[in-house]
């Protein structure tokens, strides 16, 4: 028969170990393989018809490639940035094992093509990330700041 205080001990380990787990962010979402942080777009004009997409990939395990987006507001994606040919209409990002890869607004980003309505701040909409060779990942687009587009 265990005593109350060793009964105690053993819940106070087990709440420890609780606080020690790291929970899931609104903002973060994982693959097998990769965690994706913060996928987010600017507002845009009621006549834009493109968006920048950007966020961050890190803690990869294994190297795959992002083939694939899916999402309400836009028709279609492909990779554009410094270093992809301009009108391009791929969409393959490398994600190598052990690296970090951030997409941003002035750097490699996806574009979002189509777009089928105005990106208002606040909003946010469903987003599928489909990679090579992990199971697709739904996600959400968050519409954060007001652009110039």
């Amino acid at each position: 028969m265990h005593s109350p205080a060793l009964h105690r001990r053993h819940i106070l380990i087990a709440l420890g170990a609780a606080v020690v787990a790291r929970p899931a962010l609104a903002c973060e979402f994982f693959s097998s393989h990769l965690r994706i942080w913060h996928p987010w777009t600017r507002a845009t004009r009621v006549d834009a018809d493109t968006a920048k997409l950007c966020m961050r990939f890190d803690e990869v395990q294994t190297t795959d490639r992002l083939i694939g987006i899916e999402t309400p507001v836009a028709a279609g994606a492909r990779l554009a940035g410094p270093g992809i040919a301009a009108g391009a209409q791929d969409l393959s990002l490398l994600i190598r094992a052990g690296e970090e890869l951030t997409l941003a607004e002035d750097g490699l980003h996806i574009e979002l093509l189509d777009l089928q309505q105005p990106l208002q701040v606040g909003r946010s909409f469903a987003l599928r990330l489909i990679f090579e060779s992990a199971p697709p990942v739904d996600a959400t687009l968050n519409v954060d700041y007001a652009g110039l587009r």
